[in-house]
């Protein structure tokens, strides 16, 4: 091969270093590489519009002879360490439990960096991210959006109660979030709320420390999926680091309507409050693990 570099407007692949093993043919899901003639490899000028930057070429490029515009040498990094192998994962798994009592200690930053860390390594429906995530890690802050909370939910209570609003509810909303909502969220409030206001027990955010949102703008494809796969990554990353985190559904619909709870926290206005979790230390351990039997499991 000539020493020369091939320059796209998506990949670009290194010729000196090439060694035509065509594995990134295989890999690329936009078939953007194309073989040209014996041991060399091309670009398919017509499909590099489609490029995704996923960074499957690069990443499985064995001479690392493959960039992409958009992917720094900040974003891919070497494979040192093996993968946990079915056992140990299996054994992370079933020791994480939703925790929702914490101890009155604060989580160094040095942890949620971590696991913000660890959130960027989510997959994501379509590149690049979308999803944006806002860590709060001061309790005060926390301890101001409580009260807020607490109004809309009993107000959401309310209206749930007269048959004009609970109609216009319904038909805003999805049929399950709806049922969510009327069957499980609103009865519980009907205990929490006074329970809050009497002893000053925090039934929303559990007294933890520390919370993540995750958002993204209105309009970008795919960002609410992503923030469950991201969650996901979070609360594992927290549970191996010796942390406990839950996921809270209650707080993101009311972020989500709520201007001074999206202005407490900072959340832009063309922006989508999708999920949230929060965590800190657990003050409990756990001793055991639970198996959940799904609603069914079909063969074909």
């Amino acid at each position: 091969m000539t020493d020369q570099t091939i320059t796209t407007k998506g990949p670009t692949i290194d010729t000196a270093t090439c060694d035509g093993c065509a594995i990134c043919i295989e890999v690329c899901p936009t078939h953007i590489f194309i073989p040209n003639g014996k041991d060399e490899i091309a670009i398919h000028p017509e499909r590099t519009a489609f490029c995704m930057a996923c960074g499957h070429c690069m990443a499985y490029c064995p001479s690392g002879s493959i960039s992409v515009v958009g992917l720094s040498a900040d974003h891919i990094f070497d494979l040192t360490r093996s993968p946990v192998d079915f056992e140990a994962l299996s054994d992370l798994l079933a020791s994480r439990r939703s925790v929702r009592v914490y101890k009155d200690k604060p989580v160094p930053r040095e942890l949620l960096e971590q696991i913000v860390s660890t959130i960027t390594l989510a997959p994501m429906g379509f590149t690049p991210h979308k999803l944006e995530i806002t860590v709060v890690d001061d309790r005060a802050i926390i301890e101001q959006a409580l009260p807020l909370l607490v109004d809309f939910y009993e107000k959401l209570g309310k209206w749930l109660a007269n048959p004009f609003m609970r109609r216009m509810i319904k038909r805003r909303i999805s049929q399950s979030k709806f049922e969510a909502l009327d069957t499980h969220v609103i009865p519980s409030m009907t205990y929490r709320l006074p329970m809050m206001k009497a002893t000053g027990i925090d039934t929303i955010t559990r007294g933890a420390p520390a919370m993540i949102l995750f958002h993204g703008r209105y309009d970008a494809a795919y960002h609410y999926e992503d923030s469950f796969i991201a969650l996901t990554y979070g609360l594992i990353a927290a549970h191996a680091l010796g942390l406990g985190a839950s996921g809270i559904s209650l707080i993101p619909p009311i972020v989500e309507k709520s201007p001074e709870l999206r202005e407490l926290f900072h959340i832009p206005p063309d922006h989508e409050v999708c999920s949230c979790m929060v965590l800190g230390y657990p003050k409990l351990k756990v001793k055991r693990g639970i198996h959940r039997d799904l609603a069914g499991v079909n063969w074909l």
